[in-house]
């Protein structure tokens, strides 16, 4: 075992260069040594090459260190790397394997890809019943996306009813990192195969109205199937419809030609206003007057400033306790994170320490900035937000050229009002989908 080859087989992952981590990584050890660290890590390099029969290579050999553990992550990385390689039926076996690890953290990414591979290999049912469970999984970060796959398997079951209700379900429950446009072409797929081809347009409308998001070929083609339907049935309604018969056209106040103020000009043949003499008409003038006078007294301008300043004020406090609830803080949670990774590339160990939460022992701190890659820039991709918690998905792309995400944790700092990262940790489910 080299243990300067892992240490620089380590380096360069972070760095982004997994050709020359995967290389070290793999010259470190003889095939008949043991290390489930250096053969994860080479599992992950791995599929970032896109090489991944020998990524579930291995992952299987990690897999015969008993003392590394993480079993849960390496059978679900290692049933990713089988499914891309098109083994749906073994891949399967290895998600199955991932959701029985009682320690595994994240169980939703094993019942995710648990479900793809049975989907692909057409047991609808039984993938409805792992998205399903991934998307009642308290630990999942977006489980709108597991209940959009679970809408697709009940069209696939013949159930456009369910189906419906399951996409409405997970568009009420989208996040920042869910596709809310995905969601309503599935709407639409499940709409108009229940039948209702208008309420399907809507759907698909909204899934395209920003040009983004290019329906699939399924969607396209139930797209085709929804004019058809609504041309059919325009033309049976234009069969079947006699012409309605004409109507009297109401009267209109030909000083009012719209009718927006539904009123007309009073008639002198039925009030007196046009009868009325001099004298009375004075009269009436001084009624009127006297009338505003006393309209005037009780308007009580005073008090109505008063009133509007006063709710101008509890608008503005229950919009801040609103946005505090949300999770919204000053620092916020993006420049926290991002003045702790430019701290911690720059050497600055006090203004990194100071960005991470007061409770955390000073070994702890160590250990998150020494983690943290030099020169790296990260940007926030999505964030679970709570008042006094929340979790995010940061994306930190690497001096060389690569990306690392990690799953950030903050608290709230000591004032109360900002933020402070209380735990940060590499997540290797990246674009390439391995942990």
């Amino acid at each position: 075992m080299n243990s300067q080859l892992i240490q620089q087989g380590r380096a360069a992952y972070r760095a982004g260069d997994f050709s020359a981590a995967a290389q070290m990584l793999g010259a470190a050890k003889t095939p008949d040594e043991i290390m489930g660290e250096a053969d994860h890590l080479r599992g992950n390099a791995l599929m970032h090459l896109g090489m991944y029969a020998e990524a579930a290579e291995a992952y299987a050999a990690a897999l015969n260190d008993g003392t590394y553990g993480k079993r849960g992550a390496l059978l679900t990385n290692r049933g990713k790397a089988l499914a891309a390689v098109g083994d749906y039926t073994t891949a399967a076996q290895a998600f199955s394997a991932a959701t029985q690890d009682a320690s595994y953290a994240t169980p939703f990414k094993a019942y995710l890809g648990l479900g793809n591979a049975l989907f692909q290999s057409g047991d609808y049912a039984n993938a409805g019943t792992a998205f399903r469970q991934a998307a009642i999984d308290g630990a999942n970060p977006a489980p709108a996306a597991a209940l959009g796959e679970l809408g697709l398997c009940f069209i696939k079951l013949g159930r456009p009813a369910d189906a419906v209700e399951t996409y409405r379900t997970a568009i009420d429950f989208a996040g920042p990192r869910d596709d809310t446009r995905a969601l309503n072409a599935g709407m639409g797929q499940a709409l108009s195969a229940a039948g209702r081809p208008s309420d399907a347009l809507d759907a698909f409308n909204a899934a395209t109205a920003d040009g983004i998001y290019q329906l699939t070929s399924e969607q396209a083609d139930e797209l085709a199937r929804v004019h058809d339907s609504l041309a059919a049935l325009s033309a049976q309604t234009a069969m079947a419809t006699a012409p309605a018969p004409a109507m009297d056209a109401p009267a209109v106040d030909p000083l009012d030609p719209t009718g927006a103020t539904g009123q007309f000009m009073p008639d002198p043949s039925d009030t007196g206003f046009f009868t009325l003499s001099e004298s009375e008409m004075v009269q009436q003038d001084r009624q009127d007057r006297k009338q505003a006078k006393v309209r005037r007294r009780h308007r009580h301008t005073g008090l109505k400033v008063f009133i509007v300043l006063l709710l101008l004020i509890l608008i503005a406090a229950g919009g801040l306790g609103f946005a505090y609830t949300r999770g919204f803080g000053f620092p916020s949670q993006e420049s926290v994170v991002t003045d702790l990774f430019q701290a911690a590339g720059d050497g600055d160990t006090a203004k990194a320490e100071s960005c991470l939460a007061s409770s955390l022992p000073e070994d702890a701190k160590s250990m998150i900035i020494s983690s943290i890659p030099q020169g790296a820039t990260v940007s926030v991709e999505g964030m679970d937000q709570s008042m006094t918690e929340t979790t995010a998905k940061v994306k930190a792309s690497l001096s060389k050229g690569g990306e690392q995400e990690y799953t950030v944790k903050f608290v709230r700092s000591d004032n109360h009002i900002g933020w402070a990262v209380s735990s940060l940790d590499m997540d290797f489910s990246a674009a390439d989908n391995q942990q």
